[in-house]
């Protein structure tokens, strides 16, 4: 389902372009590149094609909204790029306390600039970093977060930051946001379709309703109890893509004329529930063997 519509998906708009072109003029200025995930889709969430043009800088990796995320399984994430030699972090960016833990790690950070620096007997200058990653994974909130101040605008819209700005958090800290960037093309088509579950594609990318049903099949053979017990649904039917809609209608009360479930409103309110973390603690991608 959805798989035939999205064969062709091509999604690379003109304010991306020019990002991209322009982080390759930041690049020589910066000591560290932070790409930005997803702790629910912590492989689709990663921009493999910004790779290319990282040109072997150093680069970490840290992980947005683990305070929704399956955390069982992310920790087997964090295990399986430790193996291969990639720092990653997890951080719920709502917690003041994490918050500061991450700031502590960046912080200390050492670059081959600041290296050479403390060699030479010289004042060591801050850590500029350049922010990386797809639309609506938490650049921007990650950025406001460190600066403990709302200097980037944040926008629950795929493409909203459009410029590079430069923040200075402290005086060891100093961050590039950049707008998100999609891969040109996703050769990988179930990966545009977790990018579309979590929202970091445009609603317009891929048919809504593909989305939708797409992502109630992976809730109910991976999540079924969790689901059931948000929605409290408490039934002897067996629950399939054919009948979770009118069973959270019905549970939930939408109701039309003459007593027909409002599927579509389920599935809207699904949808955006989901998104939102409310459903269940979850993780949409398998981790490689």
């Amino acid at each position: 389902m959805g798989q035939q519509k999205i064969k062709d998906l091509h999604w690379f708009p003109g304010h991306m372009k020019k990002a991209m072109n322009k982080i390759q003029e930041i690049l020589p200025l910066v000591d560290l590149v932070i790409e930005v995930g997803d702790a629910r889709a912590p492989f689709s969430s990663l921009n493999t094609y910004l790779d290319k043009l990282l040109n072997n800088k150093k680069k970490i990796i840290i992980y947005s909204k683990t305070d929704i995320a399956d955390l069982t399984r992310f920790n087997k994430v964090q295990e399986y790029f430790k193996s291969r030699g990639i720092n990653t972090y997890g951080c719920d960016l709502k917690s003041p306390r994490e918050v500061k833990n991450l700031l502590n790690i960046l912080t200390n950070i050492k670059s081959s600039k600041s290296l050479k620096y403390e060699r030479l007997g010289l004042e060591v200058p801050p850590l500029r970093c350049l922010i990386v990653g797809i639309p609506n994974v938490g650049k921007s909130t990650l950025i406001n977060s460190l600066s403990f101040k709302n200097r980037v605008k944040v926008a629950n819209k795929p493409g909203e930051t459009r410029s590079q700005t430069l923040i200075k958090v402290n005086s060891k800290l100093e961050l590039y946001d950049t707008p998100g960037i999609l891969e040109p093309n996703y050769e990988d088509k179930n990966a545009a379709m977790k990018l579309s579950y979590i929202g970091s594609l445009d609603d317009q990318a891929i048919p809504l309703n593909d989305v939708i049903y797409s992502l109630a099949q992976y809730l109910i053979d991976n999540y079924k109890e969790e689901l059931l017990s948000f929605y409290k649904i408490e039934t002897d039917e067996e629950i399939t893509i054919s009948n979770i809609f009118y069973l959270i209608a019905r549970s939930r009360n939408m109701i039309i004329s003459k007593g027909e479930e409002d599927i579509v409103r389920a599935q809207n309110i699904f949808l955006k529930e989901f998104r939102a973390g409310l459903i269940c603690r979850c993780m949409v991608d398998e981790i490689p063997s």
